[in-house]
């Protein structure tokens, strides 16, 4: 009787709303991992960025990346002078003194761009501009009047 083998990455994947709404539930203050997370794309472009992310750092600051495979560990390796100097570029003191690649999890799926938002209707924007007439803050009195403009004019699709 023969076993089939199954995907250790596909069990640790999570469906893209989850993931989405996962990581932006984690508060800033978090720690090294998530300055460090708020550069990595930027720091090591958006081609490497989809097949590497950090998955931790440790208490000795050696950044933990996971790649899809071993190609990209080497890819991340051989950049790995480049990418310490860019992040101590950007983060300092919070920047990770060292660089660790293994072959782990990595969601190299791409994201679905945001809808189209509903174009908001001339009479909803008035009824809107009405309701939020007693609003004395500029700023909040236009978003609010912004969002239920766009509220009202999506009932009228």
């Amino acid at each position: 009787m023969s076993e089939r083998r199954r995907d250790p990455q596909a069990a640790m994947r999570l469906p893209a709303p989850i993931g989405t709404d996962i990581r932006g539930a984690v508060p800033p203050d978090l720690g090294p991992v998530r300055r460090v997370l708020g550069v990595w794309n930027e720091t090591v472009g958006a081609g490497l960025a989809r097949f590497a992310q950090p998955a931790r750092i440790t208490r000795e600051g050696v950044l933990i990346v996971h790649a899809a495979d071993a190609s990209w560990v080497h890819a991340i390796t051989l950049e790995q002078r480049t990418i310490l100097r860019k992040m101590k570029e950007q983060l300092a003191g919070d920047a990770p003194v060292e660089l660790r690649v293994e072959i782990g999890p990595v969601d190299t799926r791409l994201p679905e761009p945001p809808p189209e938002p509903t174009p908001i209707q001339p009479a909803a924007q008035k009824k809107a501009d009405e309701m939020v007439a007693g609003v004395d803050d500029p700023r909040l009195k236009a978003a609010l009047s912004r969002a239920i403009a766009r509220s009202l004019s999506r009932g009228s699709e």
